[in-house]
């Protein structure tokens, strides 16, 4: 069943969504007399630049031989270049008089059926080129031999097809923020091309973000420097605004095509236009805004009015760098995969701007570095309309030093339905008092403190446990997932009850369990938290970073909420203390596994016990010195290596040895994604310990590992699994990850395969990044 919006059928499915509460839509005034460099929302695209007909950006060409025979195709400003592997011949892709560009030609026979095929296409149509005399001979060389290099149409080749003549750009602006790092993962995972209007004061503060972008093949271009209404500032202002954020992209090291920008607000009269033409800008405006900064603004909505605007036939997306740190930002992230994948289902595809504001080609070849994190938050307030005090329900995200403290996190209370402690089904009865077994096996160690979240509302209180093995808890947990807030406090207050009246709870600490539970968002609409409630437990363990890939595996265990376990090496924790800090205020357990990844077999018959205590104590003073002291005496020796003396050497310095697990060897960079995650699910069984390596060694196997965990993780799931952590005496008990909100760090001085490695050269086909 199809809806009407605006005049236009939308169908069923992802379009369906559109509501008759759409996006502001801000239009630009329509540009001045000659050459168009305006991007305008006026009409169905009808203002944009190279807009002359129809089929310049959608719908059927039917201008004649005039017309441009490849609309929305590639740039004659653009150089000729293929992909995977990005290769750049640095030669000016040429057009012929229709309007067809060299690239258009080879790229509208996408897909190739074989290698072959694309390096035949690439032959034909620098031929064609060279007899139009738009090619000379070397050039034409150089363009097959780039192709011929290339993976395209290959088995390596796992690009998006990207041909059609109705394109969208999906640009950013504001950035970068807390939120760009994900938005970069989903574009890396949908293989979009973005535009980023990023903001000067917050290049200059995270200038590694930007550069990635651009290195990525991402457009990044100036939205400013400190975010003013440009209608409200004399011109030397505007002036000094634009210089400041073109040199810090010049810093940054960004690479732009042309001098292009978009207003903040997308305030520009026309005085501002003037000016900013004289200064060589090409203004970019915007014609879908689905308000996505508004913190009331969910997922589904920003997707159906993204979807209204498609359907209406704009096409140039506005969203904000996961607005401005503000809490709307996790909305987004939601909400953009499902726009993307709505746009491909509409038969349209992604593109960048020229130097004219037109929408054209581009394809999205990833760089494979590892994703930056924002380092130095830039919040909110400065970005704000002249300053002041932003609009509640906003919540300013301010950065936070990373260290134990804040491993926990003060939370606005909240008032809590009060629902009947009966509906719960927790009694002091139920606690037992002659248990022969544990009742709750894999669950939460009476060790642990009583906490909840999100967010983290800790009380200090030892976590009590009854003789039937489950502990207040396991009590508490056994009844999610909560239908309300008041559900969850009222089984917090009815379990807190039953432990007080078993004399396992004193008063004042029941009243603090209970207090804590009502100021947390357990079971309310701000409960982004996943269940993990049940009794066939598992816990994830990585050995041997952090190395360049740690950043991504912490990505992948905030999106996926799971706690890990890291046995980290002493002489990577001390280069890169960053992370070991992150890992403890995220929520990680931290554990020892030796200064130099030593075989600790050896060690000892070369240097003797002084020498395996040695290397178990320079790494536990390494995460000491980080600020980031171990969770407790827990150890794996490298490459499981220890004999019964080395782990008597171990049990006498107050350790445990954690030797029992379930692996594979996700080292070998052969090894596929798939084939890791089937080897370990294979495995699976409650209570295991699953050992993964970090990224293992700074190694291509780094990204099969990364890949894998995502997989393992889903598949685990889908079989009743659920996922905690380890303790002190080696046993997987509950836990839940509340993620911090901190920036993921990246690895700033790091320590390479060789010293991790037995003595001597790693093994072929490795090769060591530095």
């Amino acid at each position: 069943m199809a809806r009407t919006v605006t005049g236009r059928s939308v169908t069923a499915g992802a379009l369906a969504l559109v509501t008759a509460l759409l996006g502001t839509v801000v239009a630009a005034p329509g540009a001045a007399a000659g050459p168009p460099t305006v991007a305008s929302g006026a009409g169905p695209l009808s203002g944009l630049p190279g807009a002359e007909s129809p089929g310049t950006l959608g719908g059927s060409d039917s201008a004649g031989a005039s017309a441009d025979a490849c609309p929305g195709g590639w740039s004659t400003e653009a150089t000729v270049w293929f992909g995977p592997p990005r290769i750049d011949t640095g030669i000016p892709n040429p057009g012929r008089d229709d309007g067809c560009t060299l690239l258009d030609v080879v790229w509208q026979e996408e897909p190739f059926a074989t290698h072959g095929e694309f390096v035949a296409t690439v032959a034909r149509a620098t031929r064609e080129f060279g007899d139009l005399g738009l090619l000379d001979a070397r050039e034409a060389a150089a363009i097959r031999s780039a192709a011929a290099r290339s993976d395209v149409g290959g088995p390596a080749d796992d690009s998006v097809p990207n041909t059609c003549t109705d394109r969208v750009a999906l640009t950013f602006d504001d950035g970068p923020s807390f939120y760009r790092s994900r938005t970069l993962e989903i574009l890396r995972e949908k293989q979009v091309t973005a535009t980023f209007f990023d903001v000067g004061m917050r290049i200059d503060a995270n200038p590694r973000l930007p550069a990635f972008e651009r290195r990525e093949g991402h457009l990044v271009l100036n939205h400013t420097y400190e975010h003013p209404n440009l209608n409200q500032v004399t011109v030397p202002r505007l002036r000094t605004e634009m210089r400041t954020t073109e040199e810090a992209l010049d810093r940054a090291g960004v690479e732009r095509p042309f001098a292009g920008m978009r207003p903040p607000f997308l305030a520009a009269n026309a005085q501002v236009r003037a000016e900013l033409e004289r200064l060589g800008f090409t203004v970019v405006s915007g014609d879908i805004d689905a308000a996505d900064w508004l913190p009331d603004r969910p997922a589904e909505q920003l997707r159906a009015d993204v979807a209204a605007g498609i359907a209406d036939g704009r096409r140039n997306i506005f969203l904000h760098d996961g607005p401005i740190d503000t809490v709307a930002g996790p909305e987004l992230m939601k909400a953009l995969p499902l726009i993307i994948d709505d746009i491909r289902a509409a038969g349209l595809c992604f593109g960048t701007f020229d130097s004219t504001g037109a929408i054209v080609a581009d394809r999205y070849v990833s760089s494979g570095e590892p994703i930056p994190s924002v380092v130095n938050a830039v919040p909110y307030l400065p970005l704000l309309f002249g300053g002041g005090t932003p609009p509640e329900p906003y919540r300013i995200i301010t950065p936070t030093p990373v260290t134990p403290a804040a491993t926990t996190t003060a939370a606005t209370a909240v008032n809590a339905a009060s629902d009947s402690p009966a509906a719960t089904g927790v009694s002091s009865r139920s606690l037992g008092t002659g248990a022969a077994s544990d009742a709750c096996p894999n669950g939460w160690s009476p060790e642990e403190t009583v906490w909840f979240g999100p967010p983290r509302v800790d009380t200090g209180i030892r976590n009590p446990q009854g003789p039937d093995g489950c502990t207040l808890l396991d009590r508490i947990w056994e009844r999610e997932p909560f239908a309300t807030h008041g559900a969850f406090v009222s089984a917090a207050r009815a379990a807190a009850d039953a432990f007080a009246e078993a004399g396992l709870l004193s008063g004042p600490d029941r009243d603090r369990v209970v207090a804590a539970a009502a100021r947390t968002h357990v079971g309310g609409p701000r409960d982004t938290s996943v269940p993990n409630t049940c009794d066939r437990r598992l816990a994830i363990q990585f050995d041997d970073g952090p190395s360049h890939y740690r950043t991504e595996t912490l990505r992948i265990l905030r999106d996926k909420q799971v706690t890990g376990v890291f046995m980290d090496t002493g002489t990577r924790v001390a280069a890169n203390p960053q992370f070991a800090r992150f890992q403890l205020a995220e929520g990680h357990e931290l554990l020892n596994h030796t200064h130099s990844h030593a075989n600790l077999n050896q060690v000892l018959a070369a240097e003797g016990p002084d020498g395996v205590r040695r290397e178990i104590l320079a790494a536990e003073a390494a995460f000491a010195a980080a600020g980031a002291p171990i969770s407790f005496q827990g150890i794996r020796p490298p490459f499981g290596a220890a004999n019964a003396q080395v782990l008597q050497i171990i049990a006498d310095m107050g350790y445990t040895a954690y030797m029992t697990r379930i692996g594979t060897d996700d080292w070998v960079p052969e090894r596929t994604p798939q084939q890791i995650s089937d080897a370990l699910v294979a495995q699976l069984r409650p209570g295991a310990i699953i050992s993964l390596h970090d990224g293992p060694y700074d190694t291509p196997a780094g990204p099969g590992t990364n890949g894998a965990l995502a997989l393992l993780i889903d598949a685990a799931r889908e079989l009743g699994y659920c996922f905690g952590t380890v303790d002190r005496h080696g046993d997987v008990v509950a836990d839940r990850l509340i993620p911090s909100n901190l920036p993921i760090p990246v690895v700033e001085n790091p320590v390479p395969y060789a010293p991790l490695v037995f003595p001597g050269e790693p093994p072929e086909p490795y090769v060591i990044l530095d």
